[in-house]
């Protein structure tokens, strides 16, 4: 396992206990004998834990799943790049080889299409 995904994997495994400790901490708001008391002596801040680690988990999703759909397209596009490159040698503009990629994919239509065809022009450029 590579450093990077062992990281990444380290960071699922935290977001996933923040998740517990969240609704934890959602079902036993103000318990007095609550595993907040290790931490914090007033019940009083318990909404204020949860609301942080709700955030802090929210944080991290987002951090974990931006630019995974993107680089996944990317990489498609690269194993993709001599039929690429043969198309457009052949003419095909680069709305029809994205056009052509989304359909092979099974994007036919709708707000998906039209952001994965943005994205796929985009990374048709970088190749």
């Amino acid at each position: 396992m590579g450093h990077k995904s062992a990281l990444r994997l380290a960071l699922f495994i935290l977001v996933g206990l923040l998740l517990l400790l969240t609704f934890y901490g959602i079902f036993n708001a103000g318990n007095p004998n609550s595993i907040f008391r290790l931490v914090v002596k007033d019940p009083g801040y318990d909404i204020t834990i949860t609301v942080a680690l709700a955030v802090i988990s929210f944080a991290l999703i987002l951090l974990l799943t931006a630019g995974g759909g993107q680089s996944r397209l990317f990489h498609l596009l690269k194993v993709n790049q001599d039929h690429i490159q043969s198309l457009r040698r052949r003419g095909k503009s680069e709305d029809f080889i994205a056009d052509s990629f989304l359909s092979e994919l099974g994007v036919k239509s709708g707000f998906l299409y039209r952001l994965a065809k943005r994205r796929v022009l985009r990374y048709l450029s970088k190749l």
